[in-house]
């Protein structure tokens, strides 16, 4: 069966790998760029972790969640106190990532709402 929120979450962690590559390709020398490199790749392997966790469907929201949350205030930093000379490509890849985040989040809580309507029926 094909589950539209495994392939959201695949092209959120690509867009995280691709943001990765990005930042280390152009060697920027900022200790900010550093922690947020780290936060790309730690939240790409997490993002794609969490589509083995099908059966998991809560636990996989907040992993989620907690992921858009901090990925949005790393693009609000970028865009107000960082000066970096590709900082739209990054912010928009940022963005990006949320968005796919958000559709994953939405189909998940669909299949949430069918299992339990599932289970009243029973």
């Amino acid at each position: 069966m094909f589950r539209k929120q495994s392939l959201h979450l695949f092209i959120s962690s690509a867009v995280n790998f691709g943001i990765m590559a990005f930042l280390i390709y152009n060697d920027y020398q900022d200790n900010f760029i550093d922690i947020c490199r780290g936060v790309t790749a730690g939240s790409g392997n997490l993002l794609l972790f969490s589509i083995f966790l099908y059966k998991k469907k809560n636990l996989q929201i907040k992993i989620i969640r907690v992921f858009s949350i901090l990925y949005f205030l790393f693009g609000c930093c970028i865009i107000f106190f960082i000066n970096v000379e590709h900082s739209s490509f990054i912010v928009f890849g940022i963005f990006s990532a949320c968005i796919f985040s958000y559709l994953a989040t939405k189909y998940i809580k669909k299949d949430i709402e069918l299992i339990s309507s599932s289970n009243r029926i029973r």
